[in-house]
């Protein structure tokens, strides 16, 4: 049974999914077999899914799992599949338009092996600006970490147990992964690493979120 089960939304992601898969997939220090990556599709009309398959041939089909669904455009939604289907001891998340950096699982890990009674553990993020240039996708490091005092979805490993006492996320289209994660926090004892393991990017012109939220810190940074 993986011990890691990662969930990442992807909707007409195409251009960003390869380097989110294999920043999942290569993470360092975790044995073989330890991670399981459900991507759920949430009905993209790109070619998401043509990269996907390519990607768990090259990748291995026990390492990904592709899910397709009907679009329905609720994050909370979406994750809540694939935590249906999770196996795995802990559950991680990375979406498809950011990435992790080698060393998230294994950051989280040693914090968990440190205190076995955490419930959560959440590494930082750093700040960048992603564009895509003759078909390939360009990053500039705005400033890591961003903030140094918040964490975000990309941040977060959680048992899975405590899926079980504080319920699923809820199917708001805003908001739904701060009340999750609150809930679990008042629920659990949890712990910050301090750490930089992922890096989220707004796209000049997108609809991520991070472009949406994070307008003042463009305004500085960009």
């Amino acid at each position: 049974m993986p011990k890691y089960s990662v969930i990442m939304p992807a909707y007409n992601r195409a251009l960003f999914l390869g380097r989110a898969v294999k920043s999942v997939t290569t993470q360092d220090c975790i044995g073989p077999g330890d991670i399981e990556l459900i991507v759920v599709d949430d009905g993209s009309t790109d070619n998401t899914q043509d990269v996907l398959n390519g990607l768990i041939s090259s990748e291995g089909k026990q390492i990904i799992r592709n899910v397709r669904v009907d679009h329905v455009g609720e994050p909370g939604t979406v994750r809540n599949i694939a935590i249906d289907q999770a196996s795995g001891d802990f559950i991680a998340y990375c979406d498809s338009d950011d990435y992790w950096l080698p060393h998230h699982l294994a950051t989280a890990g040693v914090w968990f092996k440190k205190n076995p009674g955490l419930g959560m553990v959440s590494n930082y993020w750093g700040f960048a600006h992603f564009w895509v240039e003759n078909g390939q996708v360009r990053t500039r490091i705005i400033v890591p970490p961003h903030p140094t005092w918040a964490v975000n979805t990309n941040c977060r490993v959680h048992r899975k147990e405590c899926v079980a006492k504080v319920g699923l996320f809820n199917t708001s289209k805003w908001g739904e992964d701060n009340d999750f994660f609150s809930r679990i926090e008042n629920a659990f004892p949890c712990d910050k690493t301090g750490i930089v393991s992922s890096v989220n990017g707004y796209i000049q012109k997108g609809n991520n979120l991070t472009f949406q939220f994070d307008k003042g810190v463009r305004s500085q940074y960009y």
